[in-house]
């Protein structure tokens, strides 16, 4: 049996069990391309296949699709630091204040629906130019208003223009990357999700403190023009319909389409089916399928109890506490930011190499089960167990969950136990423990399930982020009351529970899920 090298000295799945049967003419082409053979998808011979790109290629519009989508969640909490300034200058409560940013979660969230359809008839690219263009104009928009009611209503603009790149951005990845790339790229995309409301706040505290609310605003204008931009010049379609099997003749029509100058002003018509009602409430549909559900969930949950709380109650609880300033305010989401990042350093690219493990694990068990049972003719009987099983992906789950309920612990903990107004590290410390397990949850249940239907990857990503989006918005109302009445040490250890719940319906899927797929 023979083996083909993998890049950065993988070890191979064996040629002869390919998922796609590829004739030997075309082994030589698929591996001067792409390194080795056992790709899923199979990608066709067309060089405007994105799955046919150069890396550099691919992995640049992986940053912009991932920076753009980090924008909703970023620009929803760009305006955090600005709370107090709200009170004073636009005559809301500092219990009212933080309604500007759930707001925008609910619209962000509602407004994911019809992007996914609309994307399948003009394509990703001006879905994404048309995206970033509008919500620049409503961000700079809202820096002018004078009234609580007019600001919000820029927002509610802003976040539903800003909302694509959170629906159709899991389908560009996967347009873009194999299977043994998928942990690591959609790790990618998901951490800026997960760091936008992290991000937002750490770049607009001291701008908001010296300059004002309005500055943070205008900030939020020029990064998603600079976004419009950089979609125009380097961010070419993805969206791909004319995938032939390796050796056989591709449109060369659509090459040129791609490759001329003018596809990158002009409009291109991918369908002309007429949209239906059921078409945008197509991905509510997976809410009838466990493993999208459950793992949807178990994210939404533990990203609501650790994210969204630590992100919009800083002021609050962290002004309460120590004083802060928005600038000094703003610092605190420092250890955010690193607890996520060194959580995706681990989640991505460890999902991806035990996934890979424990496939090349199951090849080397078949041959030894084939070779052994041989029928009369002395042929090998036809093994039909797939090599890949998405349930191998959710065995990092469990520890992330718990490293999340430590990290969130600590922070309640040592918040509570605070000295006023003396400002210590413990409670940031906390926060970053808990951004890396949270971290490791999202890569893992996220890639999952979106392995699990990858014909649907649009539906299923437009769920996650929806689910994601309507439970976030409804934390804040009831979050400050929780740790009002029952303080930061309590509190958190009710939320701590219900993330500790969340933990056993991943522990369902890696036992279930099979069987659950094989239902649908």
């Amino acid at each position: 049996m023979s083996f083909e090298e993998k890049p950065l000295g993988e070890k191979a799945i064996p040629r002869d069990d390919l998922v796609s049967e590829v004739d030997e003419t075309q082994y030589a082409e698929i591996l001067r391309r792409h390194g080795r053979l056992d790709l899923v998808p199979m990608p066709s011979d067309s060089p405007v296949d994105p799955l046919n790109w150069p890396s550099w290629k691919k992995n640049i519009l992986l940053f912009i699709v991932s920076f753009h989508a980090a924008q909703g969640p970023l620009g929803a909490a760009i305006i955090i630091p600005a709370f107090q300034e709200f009170v004073e200058d636009l005559g809301v409560t500092l219990v009212e204040a933080p309604y500007s940013v759930s707001i925008e979660i609910l619209f962000m969230g509602v407004s994911l629906l019809a992007w996914a359809p609309l994307s399948e008839r003009i394509g990703r690219r001006p879905v994404y130019l048309i995206s970033a263009l509008l919500s620049a104009v409503f961000a700079l928009g809202g820096a002018y208003t004078n009234s609580w009611g007019a600001l919000i209503t820029t927002r509610i603009f802003q976040s539903i223009f800003i909302a694509p790149a959170l629906s159709i951005g899991a389908s560009t990845v996967d347009e873009l990357f194999f299977s043994y790339q998928r942990g690591q790229k959609m790790g990618i995309w998901v951490l800026f999700v997960t760091i936008g409301p992290i991000i937002g706040p750490l770049i607009s505290g001291y701008l908001v403190q010296n300059k004002g609310w309005r500055s943070a605003l205008f900030l939020l204008a020029a990064i998603h023009l600079g976004i419009f931009f950089a979609h125009f010049i380097l961010g070419p379609e993805t969206l791909f319909l004319d995938r032939t099997a390796p050796g056989q003749p591709y449109n060369q029509d659509e090459v040129a389409k791609r490759t001329d100058w003018r596809s990158f002003y002009t409009l291109r018509v991918f369908s002309t089916r007429k949209y239906q009602t059921s078409e945008f409430f197509r991905p509510v549909i997976m809410i009838t399928r466990p493993v999208v559900l459950l793992p949807t969930l178990a994210y939404s949950i533990t990203y609501t109890y650790t994210n969204v709380l630590m992100t919009i109650f800083v002021p609050q609880l962290f002004g309460a506490a120590f004083g802060l300033t928005p600038g000094q305010i703003g610092l605190q989401f420092i250890a955010l930011l690193i607890g996520s990042l060194l959580g995706e350093l681990v989640a991505g690219r460890g999902s991806d190499a035990f996934v890979n493990w424990r496939a090349r694990r199951r090849v080397a068990a078949r041959d030894q089960v084939s070779e052994a049972d041989t029928n009369i003719e002395g042929q090998k009987e036809s093994v039909v167990e797939p090599v890949w099983h998405p349930e191998d992906r959710l065995m990092l789950a469990p520890p992330g969950f718990i490293i999340a309920i430590v990290g969130f612990m600590i922070w309640g903990v040592q918040l509570q136990d605070s000295t006023g107004g003396k400002w210590n590290v413990t409670p940031d410390v906390g926060s970053a423990i808990a951004l890396f397990g949270l971290q490791l949850i999202t890569t893992v249940c996220v890639t999952y399930s979106i392995e699990s239907y990858r014909s649907e990857t649009s539906d299923v990503s437009v769920f996650i982020s929806l689910v994601r989006q309507l439970y976030a918005f409804v934390a804040p109302f009831y979050l400050s009351i929780a740790y009002t009445n029952l303080g930061d040490i309590r509190a958190s250890g009710l939320f701590s529970g219900i993330i500790g719940l969340a933990m056993f319906m991943t522990l369902a899927c890696s036992i279930w899920g099979p069987y659950w797929r094989s239902l649908s």
